[in-house]
């Protein structure tokens, strides 16, 4: 009886000790998995849109200040307006005494901590914090691009336009601000095309592109809308302001030569402006009244703004 107690005994010990070697290995293979993920900010909407920012332990401070870890020129952002940390529970975000406060998932805050693809809103830029498997950070940016940027403009892709449009709806419903929504289409791009050649329409197209990247805002979304087409939304900006900068642009797209066979040729652009309002609850029928005014600009005779 003695010995059988003892072996069942020294068999229970050894099944404990194999247990608590599985529960530790458990645990290492666990921190060596949460130790593979890393975490980034990555700007979603907004000035320098698709820029990314990889988190270690050093808190990172997001402003317009030159001191900034995460530095933002937006004029709604304050010098130091948020802070960005980790401590040994997670990812945690606090408010510097911002002019215009931090905003997370289109709430203000304080202090907050940090899930995976929470939205962080300073200013009218937006960084959406993501934790991913540390995959090759090169390899994930150039991805990233591909994914999100139109390749001759540079600009965001139609489908990241229409997320950011549906994120501004959300929040400038929330807060009660104006923004507007414009359509610049490149004026008989298929004619371009054919007279002058694929190659001239191209040029046109980044030529439209500068022009755009010149006269909008840090802080303003533009798109490759279309083949002929952009998208431009301009933050907690009136109608008339927003006139006055696009028509500018417009102005300047008229003014530009392109030399084409050793023969100067110009092109224009019809815009239609829309000022948002609570009525239009999605981008797409946001969108879709822009586009109705881009075609008034074109059947009023084309080179002008709609609004």
């Amino acid at each position: 009886m003695r010995v059988g107690v003892m072996t069942a005994r020294i068999m229970a010990e050894r099944e404990s000790d194999t247990l608590t070697t599985q529960r530790g290995s458990l645990a290492r293979l666990a921190e060596a998995i949460a130790t593979k993920q890393s975490a980034y900010l990555t700007v979603t909407q907004g000035e320098s849109q698709g820029r990314r920012l990889k988190l270690a332990d050093v808190p990172v401070t997001l402003g317009r200040s030159a001191d900034c870890d995460f530095r933002l020129l937006n004029r709604a952002i304050s010098r130091l307006h948020c802070r960005v940390w980790r401590d040994n529970s997670g990812f945690w975000v606090r408010d510097l005494n911002s002019t215009n406060k931090t905003y997370l998932n289109d709430r203000p805050i304080v202090e907050a901590r940090l899930k995976d693809g929470d939205f962080i809103t300073v200013g009218g830029t937006v960084v959406q914090f993501t934790q991913e498997k540390d995959l090759d950070h090169a390899a994930q940016s150039e991805f990233y691009d591909l994914v999100t940027n139109d390749p001759m403009t540079g600009f965001v892709q139609r489908r990241s336009f229409e997320q950011s449009l549906d994120q501004e709806i959300a929040r400038s419903g929330k807060r009660g601000r104006e923004f507007v929504v414009a359509i610049i289409d490149i004026d008989e791009l298929s004619r371009i095309n054919r007279e002058w050649g694929k190659a001239a329409g191209d040029d046109v197209i980044r030529q439209v592109a500068k022009a755009l990247r010149a006269g909008l805002r840090d802080e303003d979304v533009v798109c490759r809308y279309g083949g002929a087409e952009f998208g431009a939304m301009l933050p907690e900006t009136s109608v008339a302001e927003a006139e006055t900068l696009l028509n500018a642009v417009r102005s300047a797209i008229a003014n530009v030569e392109f030399f084409i066979q050793g023969q100067s040729r110009s092109a224009s652009v019809s815009i239609g402006l829309l000022g948002w309002t609570a009525e239009l609850k999605t981008a797409a029928a946001t969108l879709e009244r822009a586009e109705l005014k881009v075609r008034i600009a074109k059947d009023n005779g084309r080179n002008r703004i709609a609004s």
